[in-house]
């Protein structure tokens, strides 16, 4: 079932790099390619195709996207949201579920089934949109924090966006808007190489984002509201997130370029 594409795809200008990153429809197909044979369809699931790997795949994904955000939600309120903690509730929403859940929906033949292609490209931007717009809340409150505390103490030694944490954060956030700016027109221009940019800052702010969320665990409030193994889990965690998340979407992007110079140099 390697073969078999995305209905998402069937119009796409690179239809051979849309394998389905469905689990479920990839155990449909099966089910329907044998017919009213369930038990020997169960049988002959082919555990080393694109299509199970990149579906399993998405399902870690979305289980750990939803984890990671519930555990660092809850202890936020639990604090109240007072100081870190209000910056860290809205980037984990903002940056690990909402952004990684744009990536994720683009691609779900089920949600397609539901939706339709162009609510489906809706709610992919929506979750690109709250993700930007959450996460400049996010990083509006630290920001407001750090002048706060420099306007008290002038001779306090604030370093804002300089740690491994923030500048990787504010790359990514730069990133993100680009991948919103770059996104939005083609919902009234169609352009190969507009949707190879978009794709690209998508991918690289994620990367980033996630990056700037494996840092946060260093610092002083990830050590001081969570014990060392519980850290060294969600470092773990986030990483499996992050490799599970972008798999299938830089596999796609990798074929269009390749796809795309194959086409510019064999002209």
């Amino acid at each position: 079932m390697a073969g078999n594409v995305l209905e998402g795809c069937s119009s796409s200008e690179f239809p051979d790099a849309c394998e389905s990153s469905n689990l479920l429809e990839y155990v449909r197909l099966e089910l329907k390619d044998h017919g009213d044979n369930g038990s020997q369809a169960y049988a002959t699931l082919d555990i080393s195709s694109a299509g199970f790997y990149f579906g399993f795949c998405a399902l870690v994904s979305h289980i750990l996207l939803a984890s990671i955000t519930a555990v660092v939600v809850h202890k936020c309120i639990s604090l109240k949201m007072e100081h870190t903690a209000g910056h860290a509730f809205y980037c984990t929403v903002a940056f690990v579920f909402c952004l990684g859940e744009a990536l994720l929906v683009r691609h779900s033949s089920v949600l397609e089934s539901y939706l339709g292609i162009f609510n489906l490209d809706l709610l992919h931007s929506a979750f690109g949109l709250l993700a930007f717009a959450v996460g400049v809340i996010g990083v509006g409150i630290k920001t407001w924090q750090k002048l706060e505390r420099k306007r008290e103490d002038p001779n306090a030694s604030v370093r804002h966006f300089r740690s491994n944490h923030g500048f990787s954060g504010i790359i990514g956030c730069v990133l993100l808007l680009c991948a919103v700016l770059s996104g939005l027109p083609l919902y009234f221009i169609s352009s190969k190489a507009l949707k190879l940019i978009h794709r690209f800052f998508a991918l690289s702010s994620f990367l980033s984002l996630m990056i700037s969320q494996m840092y946060s665990y260093n610092t002083g409030f990830a050590r001081r509201q969570w014990k060392a193994h519980h850290v060294r889990l969600f470092k773990l965690f986030t990483f499996i997130a992050t490799v599970t998340t972008i798999n299938y979407e830089l596999r796609r992007f990798s074929k269009e370029i390749v796809t795309l110079l194959w086409d510019q140099f064999s002209d």
